[in-house]
């Protein structure tokens, strides 16, 4: 806990006065949105095992002699979900002789601290989703963590979904769409979206996806889309269905900045969970005047079907 520019600008005491936690305010922490594009599947096992099974061509004309054809082939998918955690700990007794007092109590069981309930409730598990959000669900790559004892990087906790996306582009079960970079001015990037669409294989036209990318393009492209086709376009919040299709463009705050774009259809894209109850759960200990606040759970996201997901030529490494 750092109190330091509390006492420096309030002094190193408390005054009683009507001071409360409406007076401790804070910037907007991220929810975790873009998991919302996956179906939700909970699930015990560690690894999803799923397969692509497929026929070749059956139908050929008639003949009376005996003339097989076409092959059963099945094609293995593995979606793995990572274990994940929170360890914080903090001494309340830093509150005392501040302005922050009123957070304190007079229960010796720190733990009971009007600051803990607050702590939790405002500060760690919304900061838990925004670094689900931010860090993990799109740019996240794994990596055990290689010093014992030491948190790992953000960004290690989980394979996101660029990294599957290419790792499925370098397997060959994905092929990207060629968009080029993604324009900055809006009316050129409606195209290049518009293009996009187009090259969707036809036997997917009629479902209904989500074409998700950063907040950024999904506002340039909405902007653009108005000054291309007329102000008095059907718009809802921040989505637009693109028309002559069910496809949907989505802005994502995990997205930001990306110049990957990417949809499928919603019962294709999977995200696993377990124990997902403790993302707003923790645990809360006192060791002596520390207090220990901890939670864990499994996570994780992937493709059922890779070739069915349509992205484009961007960020492929």
């Amino acid at each position: 806990m750092d109190v330091a520019a509390i006492i420096s600008e309030f002094g190193a005491y408390y005054i009683k006065n009507e001071a409360n936690t409406q007076r401790l305010v804070k910037l907007l922490y991220r929810p975790s949105v873009t998991e919302q594009m996956f179906r939700p599947v909970v699930t015990d096992d560690t690894i999803y095992r799923t397969s692509d099974a497929r026929v070749t061509r059956l139908l050929q004309g008639f003949q009376k002699g005996w003339s097989p054809t076409g092959t059963l082939s099945f094609k293995p998918v593995a979606i793995e979900q990572f274990k994940m955690k929170m360890d914080y700990e903090d001494y309340p007794d830093e509150l005392r002789s501040s302005w922050l007092g009123f957070l304190e109590s007079e229960s010796i069981e720190r733990k009971e601290w009007p600051f803990i309930k607050w702590l939790v409730e405002e500060h760690l598990i919304p900061r838990i989703k925004e670094d689900k959000e931010m860090n993990e669900i799109y740019v996240g790559e794994f990596a055990t963590p290689s010093t014992p004892g030491t948190a790992g990087n953000a960004g290690n906790a989980m394979n996101g979904i660029k990294y599957l996306i290419n790792y499925w582009i370098d397997e060959a079960r994905i092929t990207p769409i060629a968009t080029g970079a993604l324009s900055s001015t809006p009316a050129t990037l409606v195209g290049q979206i518009e293009d996009f669409v187009d090259a969707i294989d036809t036997r997917y036209w009629n479902n209904n996806m989500n074409l998700c990318m950063g907040q950024d393009h999904a506002r340039r492209f909405i902007r653009g889309y108005r000054d291309k086709y007329g102000k008095d376009q059907d718009f809802t919040g921040t989505t637009f269905k693109i028309p002559e299709s069910n496809i949907t463009v989505v802005g994502l705050p995990s997205h930001n900045g990306s110049q990957k774009i990417w949809c499928t259809p919603m019962e294709n894209a999977v995200r696993l969970s377990k124990f997902s109850q403790n993302e707003n759960m923790v645990n809360i200990q006192s060791v002596d005047r520390l207090v220990k606040i901890f939670t864990d759970f499994y996570f994780g996201i992937g493709f059922v079907l890779p070739e069915i997901v349509f992205t484009n030529d961007q960020e492929l490494s």
